[in-house]
């Protein structure tokens, strides 16, 4: 299911680095915390297919490490549950862009976890 390369625009990327600055948390970790904050918050899938232009294209076991296993079954859930066909690539880039809409005002670590103490 899972493509052995995820391509991200560059402004994901790049929002990615800057929180990174903000919290000492790795633009990997920071994905898949977007990636559970979208799947989490999420009532009603709105998946943008379309390409960016200028991409930075992260590796599948960089991006979800030794959880893999375990993201692809959350998407094949949230897919399922939303009535999706749409290519996984443009499923997660999605999620990761909504869940970075989150925690945008981010500033450090305290920060994000008060995010997961909120109730959705």
């Amino acid at each position: 299911m899972f493509p052995t390369r995820i391509q991200l625009s560059k402004k994901t990327w790049d929002r990615l680095q800057f929180l990174q600055t903000k919290t000492r948390i790795t633009p990997n970790v920071l994905a898949r915390i977007a990636i559970v904050l979208a799947l989490r918050d999420t009532q009603t899938a709105s998946i943008n297919t379309s390409k960016p232009e200028s991409t930075h294209v992260i590796n599948r076991g960089v991006l979800f490490g030794n959880h893999e296993k375990t993201y692809e079954a959350l998407l094949k859930q949230f897919c399922a549950e939303q009535e999706l066909n749409n290519d996984i690539q443009d499923i997660i880039r999605s999620l990761i862009e909504s869940g970075l809409h989150k925690i945008g005002h981010t500033k450090t670590l305290l920060d994000l976890k008060r995010l997961f103490q909120e109730t959705p």
